[in-house]
């Protein structure tokens, strides 16, 4: 892979590299000496860059994961870049290969992508969702890129969330900040106070019949974190099987990841998406009378 930069400021390769946290360790080497060129010239380390110049710096492709095996799949890619994915994950799929789901995931979907395009890394999911999301995802093509963008600290990753929760909520501006932990020999989580911190900030959008369309502002991240949160007070996300004992004329969970806003970790430059509601909330909200 080719990390291109366009210099800021006056100082030396190594220094540069230090700021960036790029390891030595894994830049190509090439008749002995690193895979560094400034304006398509090779220099060495100790050598200096002014502003303007562009760096290139060659780091070590790695291996696809022989035991994700390739899969057609139609994705729908938000954005792409040499260094990023971005796609739209439906509902009711798993993202990663596990012994009991080694087919069918959206990692098969992107090695097969990867091997059509040539793409030469292992799948780094930056964020995570659930199978029952749906929604915007991040995926790094390097193992060095996904360290950067996971480096990044809480909120320089932003990610709003759609959700169709039942019921009406007191408070249609709030941030639920409560711990959550696995229940013993479950899937489930749920609110404990030994938990890990969580909170989800949301605010009302539309309140229509017995239930409430809802924006999530910004959470930890945490898994099932928005689905437990909002349970934890009886208001279950619409075709959440896990959380919510109510059945809906709907083949999907309503949760869904609309938008993700970050600051791109090689050219600075705010990668910012988002999507539009889905077709499924549209017809819920219609049905239950939704102006």
């Amino acid at each position: 892979m080719e990390l291109i930069y366009k210099i800021k400021k006056p100082e030396t390769i190594v220094n540069f590299l230090h700021e960036n946290n790029v390891p030595l360790k894994i830049i190509e080497m090439e008749d002995g000496k690193h895979k560094v060129f400034v304006n398509h010239n090779l220099k060495l380390l100790k050598d200096t860059v002014k502003k303007g110049d562009h760096l290139h710096v060659f780091i070590l492709n790695e291996d696809r994961d022989n035991l994700v095996v390739p899969e057609k799949m139609d994705l729908e890619i938000a954005y792409e870049d040499d260094y990023i994915l971005v796609v739209n994950k439906p509902s009711n799929i798993q993202i990663m290969v596990t012994k009991a789901h080694p087919h069918g995931t959206l990692a098969n979907g992107l090695q097969q992508y990867y091997i059509e395009n040539n793409i030469l890394s292992q799948i780094h999911f930056v964020n995570r969702l659930d199978k029952e999301s749906s929604g915007l995802m991040i995926i790094a093509k390097n193992r060095f890129i996904k360290f950067l963008l996971s480096s990044k600290t809480e909120g320089e990753i932003q990610r709003e969330y759609y959700c169709i929760i039942d019921g009406i909520l007191d408070l249609k501006r709030s941030c639920i900040d409560l711990p959550i932990g696995r229940q013993e020999n479950t899937i489930k989580r749920e609110v404990q106070m030994s938990g890990e911190e969580c909170s989800t900030s949301y605010q009302v959008v539309k309140e229509f019949g017995h239930y409430t369309l809802v924006k999530i502002i910004s959470e930890t991240g945490k898994a099932h974190q928005i689905r437990v949160h909002f349970s934890h007070f009886s208001y279950p996300v619409v075709g959440d099987d896990l959380y919510n004992n109510n059945r809906y004329k709907v083949d999907q969970m309503l949760l869904f990841s609309y938008r993700v806003s970050f600051q791109h970790p090689i050219n600075d430059l705010v990668v910012d998406l988002s999507l539009e509601i889905p077709e499924a909330f549209e017809k819920f909200m219609k049905e239950n009378g939704a102006k």
